[in-house]
């Protein structure tokens, strides 16, 4: 009986270094990709795990680990999809090449790897699973990532519709804040800006940040969830981890009262 094939993006680091290694426990043989080829370097000989280098914003790259998937196993079960990257600025500032570079690999990037990876996913009437963020139900100031990932929602509910007529059952995970360098750089990114209509506000946007991530789970934690989504015989459509209540409240409370809220926090 051939061992199930699991191919993890942004498995260098972080939550996807968590969900590689609770897969491998598992009996997986796990395909564990980043960009940063030297953060696989520590599970690069481990048993059931092959790294690859991957960047998915180049077609190119996530081709390449396409053919490296079908060549070595002939088969991919589960694809997760778990790259990402987080950045704080004013977006009315930003201009479209620099918000770009974040789209490119929370949102466009999910495009490449479906390119590239369904006909494997197909073939084996695979799970495709995608990490989002608690953050897409709240428009917020200086957050390119919260607006890559209402973005990525959007694009993900349209392949969700297209995989149905393929066997492909999808999965979106929504977590809270993960113990990982994101919240790191969350918590400790610098604020000053120059010569910006916002050096104020976004002063008092850095002070009060950590107000609103709330508790933060585990890695290994949100990694299990995974596990599960990707082996239950009728998995959940949207799975949330590490609920934040205060996040739930202003997603549901008038658009009015939320802007004051934010307004105020600005100033």
């Amino acid at each position: 009986m051939k061992k199930r094939v699991v191919c993890i993006t942004g498995a260098g680091r972080g939550l996807g270094r968590a969900i590689a290694e609770t897969f491998r426990k598992q009996g997986f043989e796990v395909i564990a990709t980043d960009i940063d080829e030297d953060s696989l370097s520590e599970i690069k000989e481990t048993k059931q795990i092959t790294t690859c280098k991957l960047d998915v914003t180049s077609e190119k790259s996530t081709a390449g680990c396409a053919r490296l998937t079908e060549d070595k196993f002939g088969q991919l079960d589960v694809l997760i999809s778990c790259a990402g990257i987080v950045d704080y600025y004013p977006l009315s500032e930003a201009g479209a090449d620099k918000l770009k570079k974040i789209f490119d690999v929370n949102t466009f990037g999910l495009i490449n790897l479906t390119k590239y990876f369904l006909p494997l996913l197909i073939k084996s009437s695979g799970r495709l699973i995608v990490i989002s963020s608690e953050s897409h139900k709240v428009p917020a100031p200086f957050q390119p990532y919260s607006v890559s990932k209402q973005a990525l929602e959007n694009i993900y509910n349209s392949i969700r519709l297209e995989l149905l007529t393929k066997n492909v059952k999808t999965i979106l995970i929504r977590p809270g804040a993960i113990q990982t360098g994101i919240l790191q750089d969350t918590l400790n990114f610098d604020y000053p800006l120059t010569n910006s209509a916002f050096t104020e506000e976004f002063k008092h946007f850095g002070q009060s940040i950590s107000k609103y991530i709330g508790k933060a789970a585990d890695p290994e934690d949100v990694a299990k969830v995974i596990l599960k989504a990707a082996t239950a015989s009728a998995p959940k459509r949207i799975y949330k981890i590490n609920y934040n209540f205060l996040v739930s409240l202003l997603s549901v409370i008038p658009g009015r009262w939320r802007e004051s809220l934010i307004r105020k926090s600005l100033k």
